[in-house]
């Protein structure tokens, strides 16, 4: 059976998939083990599922068998997310050989891919090996090697080239530290070797740890004998599979789903508490009474209200733009014209002065220092509606296709759909970027119920594209 440690603001949630699909729980918190009514189990875990420093991110990180299931069973669970996976394993052993070196700096072809390593004493041609340092998950990221290669055991990594030892964050306690210091020192004095306790480790038995230990010993001698053979650049040593998730709001509420199987969860719990409003979300379900199916929509309407009030005292509201390549954009902030709750979803009108001339996108319009663009925010509608104005008079809008925005006490955030539908003053309307969309879809980073909500959503906006335009003049649409 895998065996999943779990971390986070998600993880009552993710425990509860887990759970519910056959894999055993580890480590558990206190609260987690109340909720789900499981024993506490110190068993070493093979995959780690966690928090990145992206509040949106959930990392999937452990052997690489194990660890691709329990991610690809949250994809599908989770279904709307942008999602990322290295195909090369974090500390994988590769032996390589120098193709290209430009003063300390080195390219190496490891057989199925080049990676860089720095610094690199050695000249072209010269065989090396090397492990994976920095995986490419996202697009852009590069590959970066060291000759410090380590090897991923259950309680300890093994590290070449860094004879010093190291223990998790999560190892506490002089005792516990000398404890284990003494079984690595007794076993490595004298191989020029180092190792990582990691936090299972703290409750291993010794013999297990010695075990262990001399296996990944006699794995790293038999790694640098490879150099004394006339091999091709290949892969020595598995490491782990890393794999990324960036949870859009859709995706937040099929967590909240499984909340709420658990415990009592608001509407929005996990959207509200990623923007940084964890003590908002605990105070409304700990104080205020839920509703009979345990959503909480007269709570949700407070909160709403709450926001709305606390809004409007704001003087600018930031927009981040998320984008599939992993990115997240700050647009120019803008100023609130007009905010309201009307039928448990929040509305905002922002003022954005034009400051830089330029080309407004798929408008083909010139743009204009002094321009408005009038931004309409609603919590319920997949899209973010930008509305242009030059002296009073409409020179078109801009509808933004991306998931229902998540909104904070002075923010405003979505992941970008890609689509864009264009609205003229003709009366002309086209949808554009749908060959990106399906290059984000096709590289898999997009998901095919993302890509088809992309889709519904573009289509709906072009039978109706009147309600998706915006007059602050008249305080109507036009």
């Amino acid at each position: 059976m895998v065996t999943v440690r779990v971390r986070g603001i998600y993880s009552t949630a993710i425990s509860k998939i887990l759970l519910d699909n056959g894999f055993k729980l580890v480590d558990v918190s206190d609260k987690i083990r109340e909720r789900l009514g499981v024993d506490f189990d110190t068993t070493p875990c093979d995959v780690t599922v966690k928090d990145t420093e992206n509040p949106d991110e959930v990392l999937v990180i452990g052997f690489p068998d194990e660890a691709r299931r329990v991610f690809n069973l949250l994809v599908e669970k989770l279904k709307y997310v942008f999602k990322w996976e290295s195909r090369i394993e974090l500390h994988s052993i590769y032996l390589g050989i120098v193709v290209e070196k430009k003063g300390d700096y080195c390219l190496l072809d490891l057989g199925e891919v080049k990676g860089a390593l720095y610094p690199c004493r050695e000249d072209t041609g010269a065989r090396i090996i090397v492990g994976v340092k920095q995986a490419p998950i996202k697009p852009g990221d590069r590959l970066v090697l060291t000759k410090n290669f380590r090897l991923i055991g259950k309680y300890v990594a093994l590290t070449y080239g860094e004879p010093k030892i190291t223990f998790s964050e999560h190892i506490h306690g002089a005792d516990i530290k000398a404890k284990l210091s003494a079984i690595a020192a007794a076993k490595l004095m004298g191989t020029g070797l180092g190792v990582h306790f990691r936090s299972s480790s703290k409750y291993a038995d010794k013999d297990e740890l010695i075990r262990e230990l001399e296996k990944l010993i006699e794995e790293c001698r038999m790694i640098n004998q490879t150099l004394q053979e006339n091999l091709s650049p290949r892969k020595l040593h598995s490491g782990e599979y890393i794999g990324i998730m960036s949870l859009t709001s859709l995706a937040k509420e099929e967590l909240d789903k499984y909340r709420r199987l658990v415990v009592s969860t608001i509407s929005k719990h996990h959207s509200l508490k990623s923007m940084g409003l964890s003590d908002l979300v605990d105070f409304a379900e700990e104080v205020l009474p839920p509703t009979i199916n345990g959503k909480g929509e007269r709570t949700e309407k407070g909160v709403l209200n709450y926001l709305a009030k606390k809004l409007r005292g704001s003087p600018r509201i930031e927009i981040l733009h998320v984008k599939p390549t992993g990115e997240t954009i700050k647009l120019q902030p803008g100023r609130v014209v007009d905010v309201k709750v009307d039928d448990n979803k929040l509305i905002i009108v922002l003022e954005r002065f034009i400051k830089s001339p330029g080309i407004y996108d798929g408008l083909s319009v010139e743009k204009k220092p002094g321009d408005v663009d009038y931004l309409v925010v609603d919590s319920s509608k997949p899209v973010l509606q930008h509305n242009y104005f030059r002296d009073g008079n409409w020179i078109g809008s801009y509808v933004n296709v991306n998931t229902p925005p998540e909104i904070s006490l002075n923010t405003i955030k979505y992941h970008d759909l890609i689509l864009d539908v264009v609205i003229y003053p003709s009366g002309e309307v086209k949808v554009i970027d749908t060959e990106e969309l399906r290059e984000f879809y096709e590289e898999g980073i997009i998901t095919r119920e993302l890509y088809e909500y992309a889709e519904r959503t573009a289509q709906r906006i072009l039978l109706n594209p009147g309600d998706y335009v915006f007059n602050p003049l008249k305080n109507h649409r036009i």
